[in-house]
């Protein structure tokens, strides 16, 4: 049904395109008598059995399209060639024919003597290389038609299957974040209830209240940078109740940007990241650093930390593809991840959003 609707248009155009090529060659014909006859424009039974002689060739040319071309193109579905040679050869087979009937029996029947076959030849050539002439522009114009809907139709599913890559990646790289801290915390929560149950409860507490806000936040659609921050306070809290005085943090948000969507645990794989691999290894004390701010019409958001800086060692990487893949499945290329070192020692990861993450 869907086929014949998008055949419709086709189909009329094409009676359109013959029915004009016919008056034209019939104007063509007439035009010189017209002009240098006395009498002007004159419609005799012989002029109109001409004009019916092209619309007949016409109505061949208009059944060849609709009947035969889709055939043909079901037969060479990607090859131009055949289709043209088959179809001009039945189309000039079917104006012959049409030529025989029209000047060799209609014509001596209705005008009452033979035809004059210089004529006829003129007349019939015309008719043919007019013909052949349109029908070939439809021909070629349906293969164009159709070559331009399935380069649609690949760009399509391309696209839906790089989504559906870009999703399945992001899957498994979710998958492979390892909340260490949660064992870590565990075990601390573990040894402070065998020397101190008030603060065993209260380092419990939060933990249970960052779980309830982590757990579902990977499902969340409705995730604002605020949300982030809040879940990383909770997160920074535990970390300084395990850690004591060698943890430190400071945050700091831009009240234009507090609403602004994000894809949730972005800033903080990359706190986790920080205190992992920067504070973790260093034998003093460490601070963590969060800033968001705008940045010209977009946002810059930096998570700072003066730890070892950049080694090797620092992991496999596993956190800043999961960061760029959830940036990249919501800003697409327009957001960017850059982690460098610090001149003064420890490392920036900054991510800058566009405009569009305001809304």
């Amino acid at each position: 049904m869907d086929q014949d609707l998008q055949d419709r248009p086709s189909t009329a155009r094409a009676a359109v395109w013959a029915l004009l090529a016919a008056t034209a060659m019939f104007v063509h014909v007439r035009l010189p008598s017209w002009i240098f006859d006395d009498d002007g424009p004159t419609f005799s039974p012989q002029v109109i059995l001409v004009y019916l002689y092209f619309l007949l060739c016409a109505a061949v040319e208009w059944l060849c399209y609709t009947r035969l071309s889709p055939a043909l193109e079901r037969c060479y579905p990607d090859r131009l060639a055949p289709r043209m040679v088959f179809g001009l050869l039945i189309l000039f087979s079917g104006i012959v024919l049409v030529t025989i009937g029209v000047y060799l029996q209609l014509f001596p029947f209705l005008m009452g003597r033979p035809v004059h076959y210089a004529g006829m030849v003129e007349v019939a050539s015309r008719a043919m290389a007019v013909g052949l002439l349109v029908y070939g522009w439809l021909e070629m114009r349906r293969y164009n038609q159709t070559e331009r809907r399935r380069a649609l139709d690949l760009r399509w599913e391309t696209d839906a299957l790089a989504t559906d890559l870009d999703r399945a990646e992001l899957a498994m790289l979710e998958t492979q974040i390892e909340p260490h801290f949660l064992f870590n915390t565990l075990a601390h929560v573990k040894r402070l209830y065998r020397k101190d149950t008030a603060d065993a409860g209260q380092v419990l507490g939060t933990l249970i209240g960052y779980l309830d806000r982590a757990l579902p936040a990977l499902r969340s659609t409705d995730w604002t940078i605020a949300d982030e921050l809040d879940l990383i306070t909770l997160y920074l809290e535990l970390l300084v109740q395990r850690f004591g005085e060698r943890l430190r943090f400071q945050i700091s948000l831009a009240p234009a940007c507090g609403m602004a969507a994000l894809p949730a645990l972005t800033i903080a794989t990359l706190v986790e990241n920080a205190v992992r691999h920067g504070l973790a290894p260093k034998a003093g004390n460490g601070m963590v650093q969060i800033d968001v701010a705008g940045d010209g019409g977009g946002m810059r958001i930096a998570v700072r930390d003066d730890g070892v800086g950049l080694r090797q060692s620092s992991g496999n990487g596993i956190g800043l593809a999961t960061v760029r893949a959830r940036l990249r499945s919501r800003f697409g290329a327009a957001a960017v991840l850059r982690v460098e070192p610090q001149a003064a020692g420890g490392v920036c990861a900054a991510i800058l959003l566009p405009g569009s993450a305001h809304a």
